[in-house]
């Protein structure tokens, strides 16, 4: 049997694409390995939203050439977004490379490395292809998954707006939504694959369906998927992101919150508390807009928590625009927050309109300063929730004590409580001991298949308090 050495970098869409790659090479009689010295063929999945993404895979592909050098019969491959941006620049330092595939091409990667051990050369394939019927996503080994009790499931890619700073609309092109039933098809597969937890992808996933409808404008066909998935039997959890608040309206916060298999937990990247950076960045929305957006949630979704994006350093920030940033923080109580330095793309407005003037050093202060300021309000709301229980779907082993399982409950807040890898899978009612910024440890006071043990719907949400909108 030959062997696939797959490392994957970036965000839950590359998750998912790696996903779908592995199950195909599985259905070809591949089995993965952990070490690229045993491999046949080599596959790095790639990322390009920041500069030290795409500087690790340099890195890697360094090593694997003087893999190939002593093992020449091994084969090479780059997939992703930086093969889709710089398919030229791989060739040229890296011709080692024997495949390169873009964002709308990974698919075929099973048949172009046949090809290749058949008859020498090399395959490139970066060509966009905006037609739904090229869609990545059909025919999905659904079998092939490393969470045996959650998935993903992408229901459109790309995106349409043209905020300065992202390569994403470069690299994956304009929004393209997938038919319904297809979606659902591929989830039913999951869910009797023993999946209990879905979440649904899309770079911009509150307008999905928007072109298969482009005569009407917020069809709200993202809460209609939703409704429809919850209908399925046997799937206990649904969840979605990434969300723009510009694209989410009051009405779409109504029908998120009367699902009640519909976690209450979303993801909207603010990106930066100042007016005026917003405008530079193109985001479309203001601070105001903002928590406007934030109280719609709080008000139709019970126990709602929202996680964000921030870029610091972004071109012309000033210091009074990061202390809006800080400001932003503690005004909307976010679970969690995500902090990344700005990183100039080639090809990207900002790139080609805006100076990137704020230096390195202040960068970095500013994304520890941030983090700071997020972590220790984190702390002191997560404190609220001690002595609360709450309901985790349990995902196997902690990784940071090994007498412990992990899992997340409602509002995607990841939860340690006693126990072994033969609950992997199940439902536990947890009662909140210990309250960190990131997590949370407790005791078990009841399992899914204990007797007398409660069912999914009758299990309340933890009772947190939550900081109202301005």
């Amino acid at each position: 049997m030959k062997q696939i050495y797959f490392v994957s970098f970036g965000c839950q869409m590359n998750v998912l694409d790696a996903e779908l790659v592995l199950g195909d090479f599985q259905r070809s009689g591949y089995r993965r390995t952990d070490e690229m010295r045993h491999a046949d063929f080599v596959l790095i999945n790639t990322c390009s939203i920041r500069e030290h993404a795409e500087d690790k895979v340099w890195s890697l592909l360094g090593r694997a050439r003087q893999l190939k050098e002593a093992k020449p019969h091994i084969k090479l491959g780059v997939m992703g977004c930086m093969a889709q941006r710089v398919k030229d620049d791989i060739i040229r330092r890296a011709p080692h490379v024997d495949l390169v595939l873009g964002t709308s091409n990974f698919r075929s990667a099973v048949q172009d490395l046949q090809d290749i051990d058949a008859g020498g050369g090399r395959i490139l394939r970066t060509e966009k292809r905006p037609d739904p019927e090229f869609l990545p996503d059909a025919d999905r080994n659904v079998g092939a998954r490393p969470d045996r009790f959650r998935a993903y499931v992408t229901i459109m890619r790309g995106c349409n707006h043209a905020c300065t700073y992202c390569i994403v609309p470069h690299t994956r092109g304009p929004e393209i939504s997938r038919p319904l039933d297809e979606i659902m098809v591929e989830t039913r597969a999951l869910v009797a694959d023993g999946v209990r937890e879905i979440t649904f992808l899309g770079q911009n996933i509150n307008t999905y369906g928007q072109d298969l409808h482009p005569q009407r404008k917020h069809t709200g066909e993202i809460c209609t998927l939703l409704e429809e998935a919850a209908k399925i039997d046997r799937l206990d959890r649904i969840r979605f992101l990434t969300s723009n608040p510009f694209d989410m309206t009051e009405g779409m916060m109504r029908r998120f919150g009367s699902i009640p298999k519909v976690m209450p937990w979303l993801h909207i990247p603010a990106q930066s508390g100042s007016d005026a950076v917003l405008q530079r960045m193109q985001r479309t929305y203001s601070v105001a807009q903002y928590h406007e957006v934030v109280g719609w949630a709080r008000k139709h979704i019970p126990g709602v928590e929202i996680t964000c994006d921030f870029i610091v350093g972004f071109s012309g920030e000033t210091e009074e625009d990061f202390e809006a940033t800080k400001r932003l923080v503690r005004e909307v109580g976010f679970m969690q927050t995500y902090v990344f330095k700005y990183s100039l793309r080639p090809k990207t407005l900002s790139a080609r309109r805006l100076p990137d003037d704020v230096p390195e050093d202040v960068k970095s202060r500013r994304n520890v300063e941030l983090l700071a300021v997020q972590d220790a309000m984190a702390v002191e709301r997560n404190k609220r929730l001690i002595g609360k229980r709450v309901e985790i779907l349990i995902e196997g082993i902690s990784k940071s004590d090994d007498s412990r399982v992990t899992g997340r409950d409602h509002s995607n807040r990841l939860v340690h409580c006693p126990g072994d890898s033969s609950m992997a899978g199940l439902m536990a009612v947890v009662e909140i001991e210990e309250a960190g910024a990131h997590s949370f440890i407790g005791r078990r006071v009841a399992l899914e298949d204990e007797p007398g043990a409660w069912t999914y719907r009758s299990t309340s949400f933890g009772d947190a308090p939550a900081p109202t909108a301005r």
